[in-house]
């Protein structure tokens, strides 16, 4: 049991200090793949709630930081919207993972001007029974009342 926690521990400190945050020009590749996550308003599709809709955007800035909106409407077409802001950077060479800090990553799957879909991972992932969510947002369009 310890010398999973060490190594664990050990993992995890190599994973938080090894995180993509490069200085100085980016390939054309890294380009895209920041420029496609970045340079969209990313969400879910609109989904049921008991007193109207929901639907959760994404906006990711290219500096490290995103915002995401939860939104509700109900009936009467009034939005209430709740934010969190947190950190985001590459966890990986190949810029293929999302992270944010803690045990939480994205495992991107497929990434277009109309398409991002990734299993969102909680936990150890290390561990193979871990929990994905597979999940896809398309480019946010407000809706017009």
């Amino acid at each position: 049991m310890k010398t999973k926690n060490i190594l664990f521990t050990i993992i995890a400190i190599i994973l938080t200090s090894s995180c993509i945050e490069k200085s100085g020009y980016y390939n054309h590749g890294e380009k895209t793949i920041i420029s496609l996550i970045c340079d969209t308003t990313w969400a879910t599709n609109v989904y049921e709630t008991e007193n109207g809709t929901g639907q959760t955007t994404y906006n990711f800035s290219k500096s490290g930081t995103y915002k995401r909106t939860d939104i509700i409407t109900d009936k009467s077409e009034e939005e209430k919207k709740s934010e969190y802001k947190g950190n985001w950077s590459f966890g990986d060479p190949s810029f293929s993972t999302i992270y944010f800090g803690g045990n939480h990553f994205w495992e991107i799957k497929e990434l277009t001007k109309s398409k991002f879909s990734f299993y969102s991972i909680h936990g150890d992932w290390t561990d193979p029974s871990v929990y994905k969510e597979y999940i896809e947002l398309t480019p946010y369009n407000p809706p017009k009342y």
